[in-house]
This record gives C-alpha cells, structure tokens and sequence, in this order.
C-alpha cells in the first residue's frame, strides 16, 4: 500500500534528524523544526457539494464507521472536523471561544439543522479525533454543510472553508442533474483547492446504463465549467459503508469505492506526502552543508599560519558589515510590504464586505418588517432588534474566517519572497567565506519549511454586539403606521452604527495579528543571517584556538573532526537514498 511507503520513508526522515541532532556543529532548532514539520503536517480533504448530495455518508463510509449522523433531510449546519486520535473524541468549538467534550451520542445535537436550527448554539466548529489509517499522516476530512438549500448559513459555512481546502471531494448525485448554483459554486471551489475529486454518489439507484449515461451527462457539464477534462467516478456511499461495517467484499465492489480510494491512496503519496518527504530532505541536505562547512573552515583554521588567518578575517569581517547593512533593509522592506497588505487588501475587502452586509441585512429587515404587521410595536421593535444581532454576528463569523485564510496566505506568500532573498544573502556569505578559506562548499537550494500556520495565529477576542433601544418610548404611543415606519428606520440606523464599529474591531484585530506576525517573522529570519555569521567566526576560532593547545590537543581535535566528517558523509547518503525512493 502507497500509504505504508510514506510511513517507512518518514520514520526513516525521523531517525535521520535525530542522528544529525546529536553531531556537533548542525544547528538544533530547524532539525526540531522540520521534525516537527513531518509529525503534524496537516493536509485538509473537504467534502463539497450540494444538499442532499451524500457527502457525510462518503465520510462514513471512508472511516468504515457511522461517526457522523445521517438523515432525509438537509443536515449537516456545522463543519466537522476529523483528524486522527488513538480514541474516538469529540469536542465542540463555540464563538465565543469555550469548549466542550460531548459523546458520540449528542452530536447530531450541535451539528444538524433539526438539532441546532440556524445555529442557535453558536458552534464555531467541531472536531473528533478517530483512529482511521486515512487520517493518520495528517490528514484532516472536513465535512461541510450542503449548498443550495434554504439554509443561507449552511452554505456560508461551506464557503467559509473553501480556502482551507488543499484538496476537495466534490459529490453529484445519480438522482439529480448537475445544476447552475452547483456549478456557481464549483467555480468557486477550483479557486480553492489545487486537486479536485469528482464522484458520482448513489450509483446503486440505476442501473449500468442509466449510470453511464449520467456520468457522461455530469462529465460534459462540469469539463465546460473547468475549462479542462474530469474523471468522474461512480459511487455508493451506502453500500460502501455496509460492506466495510459487514466485512462483505461483494457489496464493497458494488460501491465502487475501492477503485477511488486507491487513487486517493496514491494522490496522498505523491502530492501531499511526496512533495514533504522532498522538502524536508532538502532542508536537512542544506543544514548538513552549512555545518559540513563549519568542519571544513575549523579544519582550515588548524592548519593554516596564524598570520594567514588574520589577515582572511579581516576581509570576512568587511563582509560581515555589508551583510548587517543589507539585513536592516530587509526590515525596511517588510514593514513596507505589511503596510501594503493593510491597504490594499484588508482594507478593500472590509469596505466591500461593510457595503455587501448592510444592503443584505436592510433587505432581510424591510422583509421582516413587511411580514410581522400583526405584532404590536414593541414586539416589532424587539424582533428587528435580535435580527440585526444575530445576522451580524453571523455574517461577520463566516467573513471573518475566509478573510483570515486569505490574509495568512498572502502574508505567507511575501514572507517566503523575503525567504528567498535572505537564503540568497546566507549562501552567498557562505559562498564567500569558502573561497576566501579555500574550502568545499555545496549550495543546497530548498523549499523554505517556514509558514502561516505557526506565523499567523492566536484567536481572535471575540467583540459582543452591543445592545441599546433603537426607538423611544414615545415612539410606542403614536399611531401604529407612523410608530412602525420610525421603528424600522431607527433599526436602519443602529444596523450602520454596529457594522462600522464592528468592522473597525475586524480591523484593528487583523492589523494587530499582521504586526505580531511580521515582527516575530522578522526576529526569526535574522536570526538565520546572525546564527550564519556566528557560526563562521566560532567555527574559525576553534581552530585558531587549538594552536595554542600543544600537539596532542591538535591531534586529538583534528580526530574529531574526520571522525565527525565521516558521519556527516553516512546522513548524506541516506538523505539521497530517501530522495530517490521518493522520487521513485
């Protein structure tokens, strides 16, 4: 099995990174960093379609097990997350921060429509840790709400999670055509996601040819709509989950199932787990260069004439100079390149959300408004006032969210542009110290391992929606058409007031977080540049150091070293062997 390759070839990138941690002169914390890299990697499935398109009974059935609750009706309103866990474990995240462990039992309490209608609890999201083999390398299967139901929340969930997704399942259904707000919101999707998969569930409800024909009628469809050729496969999601919970072979093969999950299995290889395995053994091959140079300048440093010596580190320390100069425009550049997506794009966006959110709400209230004539003032009054709360609350949860994602990768994607210049500056000040000293050096270029999900982080405070009476006493006592008409503009008002404040809190949150994270980015990156320049001047010094020690501490030095060197050549070439495994 693909997936028990990428184990093997993973424990062996661990035990690798333990080896080199132990050898003087590799620095420690990117081994602990990279080693931290393969154990939490997280590669996030979504599930995606319409209503009623099967997508939790895929899960199940994917699992081998009824985790997830299924109905006739539209379901699910809360996006569930699975990740792997020795137990099976389920906690609920609320808006306000809280959290709670619930049994298996209580689920369908926090996230189904009949359940928790509108979300009424105010579930932020769930997630349940489950010993499934699909989830143990860091994958993580996210179902979401179906689009297109009468629920708008549900499909402002599923929108919320479209720039988490690395890689989709997308359900059609036999019983039904591929529809427009379907292929609306597929246009959306492929902005997402790198990979997308297609299947065609209920494929037990017709028979061959009907499916056929189906199949080729969704695969025209949709190949207009991306513009490039699909495969669609043919699934049952129900049969697929009983032959995995009976152990029958035969209704597994009438799913259809095992025939995508080995394609499933190969795609996570080679796109998710390949393209780390490669990343993270070209960052250890570039560490094992950096102190493989750190020996070799030590080595030079013992056998080269003491005057020879100084006079190479006077010329390394002008070129230390000139790096330092060249670090503080790093910081220039950075602050510029933050400012820039402040204004740009936070700001941008907030204004178009501001303006989409009032028009939608002022809509939802003249609606309200117009269907509420029976009740008297006060009770219009107070339910125009709850309805301003919560959809509020609502729009700015779900916004806040896909605004988050998007600020995070756009912070990421300058931060490794910076990245790329700064490893240019430490291989070239590398590069430079071996040709003054005269010894080998091999630049390794590797992916930068650094990224949002530990630069961009900490939660946001979450703001109440302040309360206050919209309309006065007074207003209750004149004649209902004349009080009603002044309710509902007052109830206008008090909408702007809280959407602005409320934006700006958005705001400022985002700002602060963007600040955080640059400067924290900054501290970590200069460090690279200072660890380089103190390790070249230590690894000189020792050896400068050993000449004053007598012959049998220089002997016994220069051992280490060759002894050292040797271990350093055994890491190498398991690194390339690991490379070409992979690559294999």
């Amino acid at each position: 099995m693909v997936l028990d390759k990428y184990s093997y070839l993973k424990d062996e990138l661990l035990k690798t990174i333990d080896s080199m941690s132990a050898i003087e002169g590799v620095t420690g914390s990117p081994c602990e960093e990279l080693k931290e890299k393969i154990q939490n990697n997280v590669f996030n499935l979504v599930v995606l379609g319409q209503f009623k398109r099967g997508k939790t009974s895929l899960i199940n059935a994917l699992l081998g097990a009824e985790i997830l609750p299924t109905a006739v009706v539209p379901l699910t309103s809360i996006a569930t997350i699975l990740k792997y866990g020795e137990t099976l474990n389920i906690k609920v995240y609320f808006i306000d921060g809280k959290m709670i462990e619930i049994q298996p039992e209580t689920l369908s309490q926090y996230v189904t429509e009949k359940g928790n209608p509108r979300n009424e609890k105010n579930v932020q999201e769930v997630m349940i840790t489950y010993p499934s083999t699909y989830l143990k390398d860091g994958v993580r299967l996210i179902d979401t709400p179906g689009v297109g139901s009468i629920y708008q929340h549900n499909t402002d969930v599923a929108y919320q999670y479209l720039p988490k997704s690395d890689a989709a399942l997308f359900l059609l259904s036999v019983d039904q055509p591929v529809g427009q707000a379907e292929l609306d919101f597929l246009k959306d999707v492929k902005e997402y996601s790198h990979r997308i998969f297609f299947l065609q569930n209920k494929a037990d409800y017709v028979g061959t040819e009907d499916l056929n024909e189906s199949i080729s009628f969704s695969k025209r469809i949709i190949e207009e709509c991306m513009g490039r050729e699909v495969k669609i496969f043919p699934l049952s999601a129900k049969l697929a989950l009983d032959g995995k919970l009976s152990g029958s072979k035969e209704l597994l093969e009438k799913s259809f199932l095992p025939e995508f999950e080995k394609l499933l299995n190969t795609f996570l290889m080679q796109e998710k787990g390949g393209v780390l395995l490669l990343s993270v053994t070209n960052n250890l091959l570039r560490l094992l260069s950096y102190a493989r140079l750190g020996l070799e300048l030590e080595m030079k440093s013992l056998l080269t004439p003491l005057e020879e010596l100084e006079e190479k580190l006077k010329i390394f320390e002008k070129k230390k100079k000139e790096v330092l100069v060249e670090k503080d425009d790093f910081y220039l550049l950075l602050d510029g390149e933050t400012k820039k997506i402040v204004n740009n794009v936070l700001e941008e966006d907030l204004k178009a959300f501001r303006q989409d959110m009032i028009l939608k709400v002022s809509e939802d209230l003249e609606s309200s408004y117009g269907g509420h004539s029976s009740m008297s003032m006060k009770e219009i009054r107070e339910h125009l006032e709850e309805q301003v709360i919560t959809e509020v609350k609502q729009a700015f949860a779900s916004w806040r969210g896909i605004e988050d994602e998007k600020l995070a990768k756009t912070f990421e994607a300058a931060c490794k542009r910076f990245i790329i210049r700064i490893d240019d500056t430490v291989d070239s000040l590398l590069k430079f110290s071996a040709e003054l000293f005269t010894v080998p050096f091999d630049i390794v270029k590797a992916e930068a391992i650094w990224t949002t999900k530990s630069g961009f982080y900490y939660r946001f405070k979450e703001q109440p929606v302040g309360i206050e009476i919209v309309a006065s006493s007074l207003t209750l006592l004149l004649p209902k058409f004349i009080g009603e008409k002044i309710i509902l503009k007052k109830v206008k008002e008090y909408l702007n007031r809280v959407i602005d404040v409320h934006t700006a809190r958005v705001g400022y949150d985002f700002e602060e977080r963007l600040n955080k994270s640059k400067l924290d980015f900054r501290w970590e990156m200069f460090q690279r540049i200072e660890a380089t320049i103190e390790g070249i001047s230590k690894a000189i010094e020792k050896g400068m150091s050993m000449k004053d020690k007598g012959e049998q501490a220089f002997e016994e030095r220069k051992a280490v070293l060759l002894e050292t060197e040797k271990r350093m050549n055994e890491i190498k070439d398991k690194l390339i062997r690991v490379q070409q495994q992979v690559s294999s």
